[in-house]
């Protein structure tokens, strides 16, 4: 039996550790793919912590679902995937047959299987076993580390500025602007012509937004009581009119409420189960404001995020690279709140 190490799970909400865990095999219709790059991300934190799914006969479990990689072995009935191949994952474990799969919005499936990392063992390992119907291809230009950061850290984006419609007429809040989702969302936005104000608690967040990201996007300290005040004075008065929640914070999504420009919109990606948020209905009215949820991409926006990384129109914006015995700890420093930006681990 061939060894591998990987980084496992025992139960929810516990630690990580280093393992010699047996080489996995592909099935019918998956594909084994040797791990060159996966986000180490707060998206998996929260998996691991059971914010997706916290079935105790799901664990122990190998997570990690942001990942790039070449195929390596292909089980009976794949033919559409090829050993060599270059490619990158999906998160979402999607029927293929529904309504919302076959036109294209595989995000939507109404025969949800689950989370790749989650409902099965993810690519915090040397090598990860996959559905075929989850690799996609990784386009040519694109590196292995850029396929990492397309897989969520700008597919997610990519489908906001999508659902919103994001262009030169807005201007785009981003809340938690330093994280991998906002940092790339900023970019994309500003790309798109908007006007970005990326907004941060910490000084060195807010410095490291500065360095990264064009004049188009504007800083913004969100601490303080006066939050609402600065919104409106940095837009003219008018307020933001796109609003993207990246944290879930409800203090700051109430500053941003009360800022939102008229016809405004406010998009949250957070599925933290204990948190909620609903301002009086009048407002709603006399706004003529929406609150919308944006789940994820769908496939053809991962790959489209990767072309975007390859064709160098957003920079991929990697914090640190780590060896898969370093994941542990950046797993504390997420959980304790002592890191921002993108980690990724290259076995």
């Amino acid at each position: 039996m061939t060894m591998m190490n990987a980084c496992v799970l025992e139960e929810w909400n516990g630690s990580l550790s280093i393992e010699s865990v047996p080489e996995p095999e592909p099935g019918p219709g998956e594909v084994r793919v040797d791990v060159r790059a996966c986000g180490v991300t707060r998206t998996i934190e929260n998996a691991i912590r059971g914010g997706l799914a916290d079935d105790p006969d799901l664990t122990p479990r190998i997570p990690g679902h942001e990942f790039a990689g070449v195929v390596d072995v292909v089980g009976d009935g794949v033919d559409d995937v090829s050993p060599g191949d270059r490619v990158l994952a999906y998160f979402y474990l999607t029927c293929g047959n529904c309504d919302a799969c076959r036109r294209g919005d595989t995000n939507q499936c109404t025969d949800f299987g689950g989370w790749y990392g989650v409902n099965c063992d993810g690519a915090y390992a040397d090598q990860a076993v996959i559905p075929a119907s989850n690799v996609l291809p990784l386009p040519d230009g694109a590196s292995f580390r850029e396929g990492a950061i397309a897989t969520d850290g700008l597919a997610t984006p990519l489908h906001v500025c999508r659902r919103t419609d994001v262009s030169d007429a807005d201007t785009v809040l981003v809340i938690g602007a330093a994280g991998r989702i906002g940092i790339h969302l900023s970019q994309l936005a500003a790309l798109r012509g908007a006007r970005v104000l990326a907004a941060e608690i910490d000084d060195d967040r807010l410095e490291h937004v500065d360095a990264v990201t064009s004049d188009a996007v504007q800083p913004i300290d969100a601490r303080g009581e006066d939050v609402a005040d600065r919104l409106r004075e940095a837009t003219g008065g008018d307020g933001p009119t796109v609003v993207v929640d990246t944290v879930g914070d409800t203090a700051t999504l109430e500053d941003a409420w009360n800022a939102l420009a008229m016809g405004g919109q406010i998009v949250t990606l957070t599925t933290h189960h204990e948190r909620s948020f609903a301002p009086p209905l009048k407002e709603f009215v006399v706004k003529e404001a929406s609150i919308v949820g944006s789940r994820h991409a769908t496939k053809e926006e991962v790959v489209r995020a990767a072309r975007l990384l390859a064709d160098g129109r957003i920079d991929p914006i990697v914090t640190d690279s780590v060896g898969l015995e370093d994941v542990p700890d950046v797993h504390e420093r997420i959980r304790n709140g002592e890191s921002h930006g993108t980690v990724v681990l290259e076995p």
